[in-house]
């Protein structure tokens, strides 16, 4: 009866090695595919023989780093978790329940929890960097407590501190990121100078004739603002009071109009935006105005009347901007149709 138990155990032992042999062999073609960067071979020699190579760890860490490699990083997170719990269960529970410190070094020496820990808090922050406005934000959070979790125990359990400043540069960047791209609201005020030109007509009623006048026009403006704006962009809403003075002569022959000092007024409004990424202070961008002008022109003698003596204009500006702290230099050229000519303005701005 004993010989038989014997004979038994013998043979229980033999297949234990002849599948332990085979995992290895299996395991060993795993890594030369992964020196060759054959990732997807990698998964189908696993894949075939997977009832074997499962409770291999040294096969399981291959195919973990193959789905690393192809950034299939939540498939690659599963199987450290795997191999931590399969593997190292007794070893990472005393770790855990270690609150002061206690564990000696050589209790880590014969597991190779300082590498999976270490594995498993860089890859949850590169799913944290990875991830984007269409990530839900409990999955963002989840990403970096979780990354931040396993930093702990990589300290705790000795990783070097190499190791350690490269995750957590992966999680500071990511942080900074999410802080330029986050929109910050405030107001402003400005003053500014002004020049430009209107094309006004005067029409006799009498003769139906139509003369053409130029009016050149120089004034001072202020208003204020709304704006929104992260790192890279600026976006605005404004409006503005503008009284300049204006020099008005005709253009055509039939007329000798001229008057000069002639007081014109404006309402101006207008959408406005900002490009950052050129240079830290210089912005450049574009405003999208709306004015209503309004001129004191005299008629002259007779039956007389004026066209376009006040006006509603569209146009576009082409605008820049110089910032240090909250003062701005702005400066802006374009045009406000139907009037010829450009719409220049330079400024000072106070940002609250």
């Amino acid at each position: 009866m004993l010989s038989k138990i014997i004979i038994f155990e013998f043979f229980i032992v033999m297949i234990f090695l002849n599948s332990s042999v085979y995992a290895g062999e299996v395991s060993r073609k795993m890594q030369m595919a992964l020196d060759k960067n054959q990732m997807e071979l990698v998964e189908d020699i696993y894949d075939e023989n997977e009832d074997e190579l499962k409770k291999d760890p040294e096969a399981l860490e291959r195919l973990a780093i193959s789905f690393e490699r192809r950034e299939k990083l939540k498939e690659s997170i599963e199987i450290y978790r795997n191999l931590i719990i399969n593997f190292n269960k007794q070893n990472h529970e005393a770790v855990l329940q270690d609150k002061k410190n206690e564990l000696n070094s050589s209790f880590f020496s014969g597991t190779k929890l300082p590498y999976y820990y270490y594995k498993l808090s860089f890859l949850y922050a590169s799913l944290f960097l990875k991830s984007s406005v269409y990530t839900s934000e409990t999955e963002r959070q989840k990403f970096k407590v979780s990354s931040e979790r396993f930093l702990d125990l990589s300290r705790k359990v000795g990783v070097g501190n190499l190791d350690i400043k490269q995750v957590q540069d992966l999680l500071s960047e990511k942080v900074k990121i999410d802080s330029d791209e986050d929109y910050q609201n405030s107001m402003y005020i400005f003053a500014e100078m002004v020049s430009w030109q209107d094309r006004v007509y005067l029409i006799n009623k009498s003769t139906n004739s139509k003369y053409a006048l130029l009016a050149t026009n120089i004034g001072s403006g202020i208003g204020i603002g709304l704006k929104t704006e992260n790192a890279r962009y600026e976006f605005s809403v404004e409006g503005s009071y503008v009284e300049g003075s204006s020099s008005i002569s005709s253009l055509t022959q039939g007329t000798t109009y001229q008057q000069s000092s002639v007081g014109v007024r404006s309402i101006n409004s207008g959408l406005g935006f900002y490009y950052k990424g050129l240079s830290k202070n210089v912005w450049v961008g574009l405003d999208l105005p709306i004015m209503y002008r309004v001129g004191d022109w005299e008629l002259p003698a007779g039956n007389y009347e004026f066209e376009r003596d006040r006006l509603l204009g569209l146009g576009y500006f082409l605008q820049t901007k110089f910032k240090v702290y909250s003062l701005s230099i702005r400066t802006r050229m374009g045009k406000i149709f139907p009037n010829p000519g450009t719409y220049w303005t330079i400024g000072a701005l106070y940002e609250f």
